[in-house]
């Protein structure tokens, strides 16, 4: 078994086609799934990690967008 889902597989989580790689993408990002794309610009996520979220053992990964740094040491 690979360390990464196959294009299909990714393709059935996402519920795209196998060669529409932006949507993949853009799921991915939205839903704050962590990807790395290879040189053919498939993205590939980490088998294990679909494995724990799936399962509830792994938390969604917070996006950009939600982290906010910790101003208050500033502030003396």
């Amino acid at each position: 078994m690979s360390t990464f889902l196959t294009r299909a597989e990714l393709a059935e989580l996402v519920g795209c086609e196998p060669r529409s790689l932006a949507c993949m993408r853009r799921w991915l990002d939205r839903n704050n799934w962590p990807y790395v794309t290879n040189l053919a610009g498939v993205p590939q996520v980490v088998r294990q990690y679909f494995t724990d979220r799936m399962t509830g053992r792994a938390a969604p990964s917070a996006s950009a967008d939600e982290f906010e740094p910790d101003f208050s040491a500033l502030d003396k």
